[in-house]
């Protein structure tokens, strides 16, 4: 009897020794308020466990998929009972959610993660991939995408060489008489420097942290004469039909020879940069003129 006690209590004992070991192996379990953390998580294989605003989040980022994720309602304000049926690991925020961080530290790990501050915004992009993926177990991973991301755009540069002298003017419209242009510092103006291609935005205009100006259609007559539009949908725009009848389109003449993309997230990633890139590229290759 008393070797049998021995044996329970050994095997007790090796039990309880590596189960802290086992746990650290599994993923935890990760909320991502904003979209630009979500979209890094999907990058790197990561199921993340929710978002805010997901109804949104299909509309303007779509790609990649967050089908199983749990929808928490706002960014600013996610319903903290969602949170407590999930019982998350951890939770990510941007640093302008920060003043919601008391509250969901009472249900999970709260970490700050900006990709989007000052700075250079590639570099950002990377660091804040790596800190996201160390959170997810998904370091290799994130060493991959970035690996693959840099041979992509050393691909689609040497392809792109003919277009390196156009300048393009990455926009999207508000309304008829304004629109958002990306400076250099943007998610679009990234993916034009990397394809070896200039931006056209005039380094006069003020830019926001995300690297957009805000401007009237007329300041578009401060572009290069030479510049190509790329214009972002959404589009509450018919290009065709203002060109027939606003005069102001007819003498900007950018117009009719314009580029459209399906909608892309302005403050994603590494695969937003992608999705525009490929976009973009598509669109210049079948130019008959080059």
């Amino acid at each position: 009897m008393r070797a049998f006690f021995v044996f329970i209590f050994t095997l007790t004992a090796l039990i309880a020794r590596n189960l802290p070991q086992e746990t650290e192996n599994l993923s935890p379990k990760i909320v991502a308020v904003d979209w630009t953390a979500a979209e890094i998580l999907r990058s790197i294989g990561y199921d993340v466990a929710a978002i805010g605003d997901k109804r949104n989040y299909e509309i303007w980022v779509k790609e990649p998929s967050v089908e199983n994720a749990v929808d928490l309602g706002l960014r600013m304000q996610p319903n903290l009972e969602a949170l407590i049926k999930l019982k998350p690991d951890f939770i990510i925020i941007p640093s302008f959610f920060e003043f919601n961080k008391n509250a969901l530290a009472q249900y999970a790990r709260v970490e700050v993660i900006d990709a989007y501050k000052e700075g250079d915004l590639y570099e950002n992009i990377l660091d804040a991939t790596h800190r996201i993926a160390k959170i997810a177990k998904r370091e290799k991973e994130a060493q991959n995408l970035i690996r693959e991301n840099e041979e992509f755009f050393k691909n689609l540069r040497a392809e792109l060489a003919r277009f390196s002298n156009e300048p393009i003017a990455t926009i999207q419209f508000i309304d008829s008489k304004h629109l958002r242009i990306y400076g250099e510092n943007s998610i679009y103006g990234v993916s034009l420097k990397k394809m070896g291609l200039k931006n056209a935005s005039p380094k006069e205009f003020t830019f926001n942290l995300w690297g957009i100006a805000t401007v009237p259609i007329t300041s578009l007559f401060k572009l290069p004469k030479n510049s190509r539009l790329v214009i972002v949908e959404p589009n509450p725009l018919d290009i065709k039909r203002e060109l027939k009848f606003n005069g102001l389109f007819r003498a900007l003449g950018f117009f009719e020879n314009s580029i459209q993309t399906s909608p892309i997230w302005s403050a994603g990633s590494i695969l937003s940069m992608r999705r525009f890139a490929t976009q973009l590229a598509q669109n210049l290759n079948q130019d008959p003129r080059k």
